[in-house]
Parts: structure tokens; sequence; C-alpha cells
């Protein structure tokens, strides 16, 4: 009964893959941004079609086209019918693909104004109260009943000024109120981002850029002078405003594109090769660089060159040329070296192996499995980079093919690493007919944790990145793909 459970373990476990979703690091230098809600391709899916692109880190929904006194969300054909008290579309399916993306890692925020639509303030004041409404609607607020609001009870990650009428009365106000409000809820981090047309100072949101904290500029190097690849492109105008007039020095520039030739009247530049070099002269070098932003999802999605469509060619182009060194690097990510080294000893009549793996950057993960070459055992370890030093010994003996073999497992970790858990994982695996052999091996602590449900054995994944880990019994280790 014992060999039959085992075996049917052993190939529950050989088919499991887990995905494991990334972390958003908001002073990362490779970030893609795209804006969706649109239809400008006039392809456009649904959100979270997107979001599961690992290409993709921000989606930016737009529009909310009209306020502060009629409000109006416009999303295209992603959403229509029933409104709510306000006039505000009820959007049910958009809620659901905006829980998807943010359990992918994916931050979504809710952009203001357009190129067209009927907003604006008259004062600081009427822009300071129309925060509340904005939180009370969208944020983490239960002022308004989840059946009054678009999203339901689902909340954004923050919201986008895309101010595009040359008025730029109270934005800064709204931008300051809602980082007071913001500060209220501790429960997850919120985020603020503008999209300034590239010739400096912007017309519309240059005076909020200027007097406010905000995260992220979505630059728009098209449709102006100031375009990637043309001689008056204005890269180090924006540097210097980073460097010298805006309130958050850390604040992260994007270079946004559009994402096909149809997506602008002028700045596409369809050659990756070029759009690279283009790029290569002093943006990769930048560290105020967050990535690239596109105009807009459908945009991108129809262009595909080489089986890849335009996000991806843009998020592998900063990936292949930002320095690991450039920027900051957020708290979910390790900045020191990390030195994990494990040491397995395994004694089966005459054999013996000893093992030790060093990683010194955060973001590799190493693998090592020692398998003796004897039948009846089988030790398998896995290391990943960590912010804490991790040392773990195993020690297996057999005495003859018939005896039960087990392993323990002792760990010593830095307490004063964040509030993660070191889970244990338990393998069970029946190497012969009469010998078993259980593995206990305590796994690195991380920011994402996922569990299988198994009875016996307790699967969790051990990176908070893009990558698959697949856990094998029946004589063979755990490797990375």
């Amino acid at each position: 009964m014992l060999f039959k459970s085992l075996i049917s373990l052993a190939i529950a476990l050989n088919s499991l893959i887990i995905p494991v979703s990334a972390t958003f690091n908001p002073q990362s230098n490779s970030n893609v941004a795209v804006y969706w809600g649109q239809n400008s391709g006039l392809s456009q899916v649904g959100l979270a079609n997107y979001c599961q692109d690992e290409s993709v880190d921000i989606v930016v929904l737009s529009f909310m086209d009209a306020f502060p006194t009629t409000l109006d969300i416009n999303f295209a054909n992603a959403c229509g019918g029933a409104t709510n008290s306000e006039g505000l579309l009820i959007c049910p399916q958009i809620a659901s693909d905006i829980q998807t993306c943010q359990n992918l890692g994916v931050k979504v925020l809710l952009s203001l104004g357009g190129a067209s639509g009927a907003y604006g303030f008259t004062s600081d004041s009427q822009a300071t109260a129309f925060a509340s409404t904005l939180w009370d609607f969208f944020g983490n607020s239960q002022v308004q009943a989840p059946t009054n609001r678009p999203f339901g009870s689902v909340v954004v990650d923050g919201f986008d000024f895309d101010i595009e009428n040359n008025n730029p009365t109270g934005y800064a106000a709204l931008a300051t109120e809602l980082r007071t409000i913001f500060a209220t809820d501790t429960s997850k981090d919120y985020y603020l981002s503008a999209a300034p047309q590239c010739p400096y100072p912007d017309a519309s949101v240059g005076d909020a850029l200027a007097n406010s904290d905000f995260d992220f500029a979505f630059i728009q190097f098209y449709n102006n002078y100031c375009n990637l690849g043309g001689s008056e492109f204005n890269w180090d105008t924006w540097v210097n405003f980073a460097e010298n007039v805006s309130p958050n020095k850390d604040i992260k520039l994007y270079v946004g594109l559009p994402a096909s030739s149809t997506a602008a009247g002028s700045g596409y530049i369809p050659s990756s090769e070029v759009l690279e070099n283009l790029l290569a002269a002093d943006v990769f070098s930048s560290p105020y660089l967050g990535g690239i932003s596109l105009w807009d999802a459908s945009q991108a999605w129809n262009n595909v060159v080489d089986g890849e469509n335009f996000a991806d060619q843009m998020k592998e182009i900063l990936v292949d040329n930002v320095p690991a060194e450039v920027g900051t690097t957020s708290s979910t990510t390790t900045v020191s070296p990390t030195t994990t080294s494990i040491e397995t000893t395994t004694s089966s009549t005459s054999t013996t192996s000893t093992t030790s793996t060093t990683s010194t950057t955060p973001t590799t993960t190493s693998t090592t499995s020692t398998t003796p070459t004897t039948t009846s055992t089988t030790t398998t370890s896995t290391t990943s980079t960590t912010p804490t030093t991790t040392s773990t010994t195993s020690t297996t003996s057999t005495t003859s093919a018939d005896t039960t073999t087990t392993s323990t497992t002792s760990t010593e970790e830095d307490t004063t690493s964040s509030s993660s858990t070191f889970p244990t994982l338990v393998v069970t695996t029946e190497t012969s007919n009469t010998a078993t052999t259980v593995t206990t091996y305590t796994l690195p602590a991380t920011t994402n944790y996922e569990e299988a449900p198994f009875t016996s054995t307790s699967i969790v994944t051990a990176a908070p990145s893009t990558k698959y880990i697949v856990a094998t019994v029946s004589a063979k280790p755990w490797w990375w793909f």
C-alpha cells in the first residue's frame, strides 16, 4: 500500500509545474507600462489577457474622461450598460480582471483625462475635494457601497494624470491630497503617475510634477518635435527635472512610445535594433530610467515581429541593455551579496558527496543536487538567493538496503530580515521494495510562497520571479527552469 501511494505521489509531483508571479519593483529600470481601454488598435480584448504577458508591469486604465462635476469613465468596447447613481459605468468584468492583474504582480492605475473629454478644475480647493471622490469610488473606502462603485470592492493601485487640455489648475493640489489619503491605508502601496508631453515643462501637468510627489512620469516622446530619434530628443532635460526640480528624488522616467505605426502621427520606430541604438546613448545608463510606456495595449499586441508583440520586444530591449547596478533597489530586492552554503553527505557503503554553492547577485538562483551512486538513497538540495545568509546541513546514513533511511536538517537564519516564513519541504521516496528515504528541506525565505495542496508533501516555490520550479520524486532532483 505504501509503495503504491508513493508511486502515485511521484507521478503527481512529476507533472507539477508551479508558476511564480513577479514582484513589482517601482524602482526597477526595466518596467513596461501599457495604456489599456481605448481600443486604439481596434482589437482590444479583456484586461487580464494583457496582464498575463510577462512583459507587462503596469497597466493604465484609460480613461476617466469627465470630472469633477459630471463623472464619466470610458473603456471603449470593454464596458457598457449599467451605471451607478453618479452616471459611472459598472464594470464587473474589468473588476475581475484587475484582481487577476494584481494577483500576477501587475499594478493597475486609473488614468484621468485623455486627448478629449470634459474635465478640469477651476480652483485648488475643488481639486482637493475631488480627491475624496476618487478614493470613495476607486480606493479602499467604504463610503460608497460596492454596488455603486465601478469596480465593486476592487481597489486600484493609484492614479495617472494624462491631462492634455493645457489647463494646469488644481492637479498639484489633487496629487498632494491623494498622497495624504494614501497614507491612511497601510494595507498596500499606492502610486501616482503623470503623462506629460516631452516639451518641457508640460503645459498641463508641468506644475503638478514640479510641486507634488509623483512616482512615475510616462513622457510622451512622440507627436512632438522632441520625439525619440529626432535631433531635439530631450531626455537630458527630463533628467535635469528629476535631479533638480521633482519633489520626489526617486521619480522614475519612462520613455513613452507609440506601439505601432497607427498609434501616433509621428514618433514610431519600427526597428527594434534602431530603437535600441537610439536609447543606448544616454537613456539606458540613467539612474532615473523607469522603463518604457506604450500607447496602447491593442496596438502593441497587433504589432508582432518574429512571434513577439511590441511590448515583449520593449521588455527584451530593457532587460538586455539596462545595467543591473543602475537605479535604486526597492525593499523587495536583495541589494547585498548573499552566500548560501549547503553541505550534503550521504554514506551508503562507500559513497560521499560534498557540494557548496555560492551566489553573489540578488537575481540569481542556484541549484545543487547530489545523487549518490547507490540505488537506495536520493538526496537533493535547492538554494535560492535571499536577503539573509542561510546555512543548511543535511546528513543521511544508510547501513543496508533493507533499513529505513532518514534525513535531518538544521538551519541558521538572520532574524533581522523581514517577516518571511521558512517553510519546510518533506519528500518521501520509495527507492526499493524495502527501503524508504524521508528527506526534509528547509527552503530560504522570499517575498512570495505558494503551497501545493498535497497531504503528504508540501511543495513551496522558492523564488519571487518569473521562473518555474518542477518538483520531482523517484531518484530525480529538483531543478530550475
